[in-house]
């Protein structure tokens, strides 16, 4: 039996940073676990608000004394990747005297308390689920001064750390609504003939699939300025022969993904393909998936040859018993509109996959 090699440093420290982002929201609180103790939760009304979007309960005058440019520098940081500006959140500052129950069920509530207290001498930050709403993240922020609330969001371990919880509960939201409507015939497909579960929306289709190699499309209409325009999402799953750490390179898995999309993904037009866009390098990032050491990426395609082209995200783990490497890619076109909230659906779905220990054709994808 072939032995498969790990980065096994790499994977240690993953997990001590899993560990360390669970022990964040473990040790902030839980106000939907409390609720639920008490018997409250099920009173508590739903959520409200876009995706992406948090309301800051602080005042002007603390706003414009440094809480603003740390938040900004934050939590309004440009998304990494895409071929224009956009926000990692949409921000929306809410005066203290403003807060009330209309503002309470916010998906995303940061509520800032600036005072020269005993309680404040040190700056804290308290996380809880379900303060005032179903699903929602409640934060509360505690100094002196705004100066001091400023640079305690400036910390990695606090602003940032905040930050990629809440991209993970708005990647969870999208796949619990994905979730209520599902292609369920698709998704046993897929774990038939791939090996893969998976959470597949009602309107994605099967557009090939052979051997380790499928390529799954979401086709949607959305209206803008009076008219309707098309929005389409695809996932593009394939399996190659594992040979070693080296594969989880990121010009090895680029130079794959290349290959592949060239042979496999055709454009609209004769003799296009669609490939990676290197004028804006991709993002690698070593993760912890599913306690498992994997690889992901984000970054722009375009279609060769054509005039297409939008962000991508990418995942990819190693199969132990079927001694495979297993890459699940998503992409986004969406011409007229912002990408920031696509390329979160379609990440959603490529975290939704899973490997699975049933029936599998074996056979491999050549790139």
């Amino acid at each position: 039996m072939r032995t498969l090699g790990k980065p096994v440093k790499s994977r240690l420290i993953l997990v001590a940073l899993s560990a360390a982002l669970m022990l964040f929201v473990g040790c902030i609180g839980s106000g939907e676990e409390a609720t639920s103790a008490q018997g409250r939760s099920a009173l508590l009304p739903g959520k409200v608000g876009p995706s992406g979007e948090i309301v800051m309960v602080v005042s002007e005058s603390d706003w414009n004394q440094g809480i603003g440019a740390a938040v900004d520098s934050v939590f309004r940081a440009p998304v990494r990747v895409l071929p224009q500006y956009e926000p990692r959140f949409d921000v929306i500052r809410l005066d203290p005297d403003e807060f009330d129950r209309f503002w309470k069920p916010h998906r995303n509530l940061f509520v800032f308390d600036i005072a020269d207290r005993v309680d404040t001498q040190t700056p804290d930050m308290r996380v809880a689920r379900a303060q005032y709403a179903k699903g929602q993240i409640y934060a509360e922020i505690k100094a002196r001064s705004a100066r001091d609330a400023a640079q305690m969001l400036l910390q990695p371990h606090r602003g940032e750390m905040l930050a990629d919880l809440l991209e993970q509960e708005e990647a969870k939201r999208y796949a619990e609504v994905l979730g209520l409507n599902r292609n369920v015939a698709l998704e046993q497909e897929v774990q038939r003939d791939h090996g893969l579960t998976s959470v597949l929306p009602k309107d994605a289709r099967l557009l090939t699939s052979s051997g380790g190699f499928a390529w799954i499309e979401r086709s949607l209409t959305r209206m803008k300025g009076g008219r309707n325009h098309d929005v389409q999402m695809g996932i593009v799953l394939h399996r190659t022969p594992y040979s070693g750490p080296q594969d989880f390179s990121m010009d090895r898995m680029l130079h794959r993904r290349d290959s592949l999309l060239e042979n496999r993904l055709a454009g609209p037009t004769p003799g296009s393909y669609m490939t990676t866009e290197y004028r804006l390098l991709p993002r690698y990032e070593e993760v912890s998936f599913r306690n498992e050491f994997a690889a992901k990426m984000r970054g722009l395609w375009k279609m060769e040859g054509d005039f297409m082209g939008g962000p991508w995200t990418s995942i990819a783990w190693v199969d132990e018993a079927r001694g495979q490497l297993v890459t699940v890619d998503g992409y986004v076109y969406a011409p007229y509109f912002g990408k920031r909230e696509y390329l979160r659906e379609i990440e959603s779905i490529v975290f939704s996959f899973a490997p699975d220990s049933g029936v599998l054709n074996t056979e491999e994808t050549e790139p």
